[in-house]
């Protein structure tokens, strides 16, 4: 299974082009928010509505939300559900998952058509799913360069330095 997001450092370049993504997904479906978050809650990007102070705990609940789901798909033999639905009275959240790691989340209310958040959001998750490769490849790449002995040396480094 593929390190959470958390474990990796997302370079400031792929930063911008996941925020543009983010920015075009909002202007084109007229949404309020979108959020790109990894599997764990952890708000990487987001979009939108400035005065929206609770994406943080958002992010996190989403996150809960998700591993429900995919538990409700085992029951069903499902492999998992990728794209998840909320309609509200005045707000609706489209959720997509992005790759296996990623959540992207788009916040819109009931002016804005689904039909149209769906199509939209298919083509962001295109978009943020090569950014996202990249990234992963850079940090399996550093992984690579700090090998095991590198490591290694770097452990006893620090012990010596603090021992006892």
């Amino acid at each position: 299974m593929d390190p959470q997001l958390t474990s990796q450092i997302v370079p400031a370049a792929e930063i911008a082009q996941i925020e543009d993504s983010l920015a075009q997904l909002v202007e084109d479906t007229g949404g309020n928010h979108a959020l790109l978050l990894d599997k764990s809650g952890q708000v990487v990007a987001s979009h939108g509505d400035g005065s929206r102070q609770d994406t943080t705990a958002l992010g996190a609940l989403i996150a809960g939300v998700f591993a429900s789901s995919r538990e409700v798909a085992k029951l069903l033999r499902e492999k998992d559900f990728r794209n998840l639905f909320h309609q509200g009275v005045r707000e609706h959240i489209f959720i997509a998952l992005v790759e296996e790691q990623w959540i992207l989340c788009i916040i819109f209310n009931k002016g804005t058509h689904i039909g149209l958040v769906k199509v939209l959001t298919k083509k962001a998750t295109d978009e943020l799913a090569v950014v996202l490769e990249r990234v992963r490849q850079q940090h399996k790449a550093r992984d690579d360069v700090l090998g095991s002995s590198f490591r290694t040396s770097m452990e006893d480094t620090i012990d010596l330095l603090f021992r006892d």
